[in-house]
């Protein structure tokens, strides 16, 4: 299971500070043990003190609520994601990089199935946790969204696209594509890269201008 980590304390942090730092992990670790399996209904500040080996007290002094445990786990998933999509962005053909982002997140979920499940596929976990404000989830869909303006700037497009549409798009079948492949695998026998040819083609036929095939 991979785990999700605090930011580490400063080098050279008192023996108190690296204690914390200990005890937050350990918190984090537990709570995501426990959404992971029996759903964010479980998570309850309780539940997590057991797990952990704290008191309910013990446990306030490092998190206000729930929530705020919940929108650490999902953040740090969120940066793990921007970090694994980061190389790909760096694609410099919008078209390619478009296919190398998608390659990317599919690896992502491939690598980091449990990480995947907590952020995208756990019920009210992301509203809860993230309320679409974590920066790091905002620039990973901007690492999308580029690519379709991009496009449009280079006049690869036809006039009069809805760009975000089209971002948001890519994302919901990159999301289904990850998804099925984590519940229903015997389903999607096909290389992942196929998959995903076939969703580009159909996602910008019509949309790119004649004889700009991706």
């Amino acid at each position: 299971m991979s785990e999700v980590k605090s930011s580490p304390p400063p080098v050279g942090g008192s023996p108190r500070a690296r204690r914390k730092e200990d005890a937050r992990a350990r918190i984090l670790a537990e709570a995501r043990r426990i959404v992971l399996d029996q759903g964010f209904e479980a998570l309850t500040m309780r539940r997590i003190a057991e797990a952990a080996g704290y008191s309910a007290a013990a446990l306030y002094l490092h998190f206000e609520n729930r929530e705020a445990i919940a929108r650490e786990l999902g953040e740090a998933g969120m940066r793990a994601l921007l970090e694994a999509l980061a190389e790909a962005g760096k694609t410099v053909d919008p078209l390619q990089r478009l296919k190398a982002l998608g390659l990317a997140y599919a690896a992502f979920g491939r690598a980091e199935p449990e990480t995947y499940r907590l952020i995208f596929m756990e019920p009210g976990f992301a509203t809860t946790a993230l309320g679409g404000k974590d920066a790091a989830g905002a620039a990973a869909f901007a690492l999308i969204g580029g690519v379709f303006q991009d496009l449009a700037t280079a006049g690869r497009l036809r006039d009069g696209l809805d760009l975000e549409g089209l971002a948001l798009t890519f994302w919901i079948v990159l999301h289904g594509m990850v998804s099925l492949k984590l519940t229903c695998s015997a389903f999607l026998v096909a290389p992942e890269e196929a998959l995903l040819a076939a969703a580009l083609d159909n996602l910008l036929h019509g949309a790119l201008r004649p004889n700009r095939e991706p």
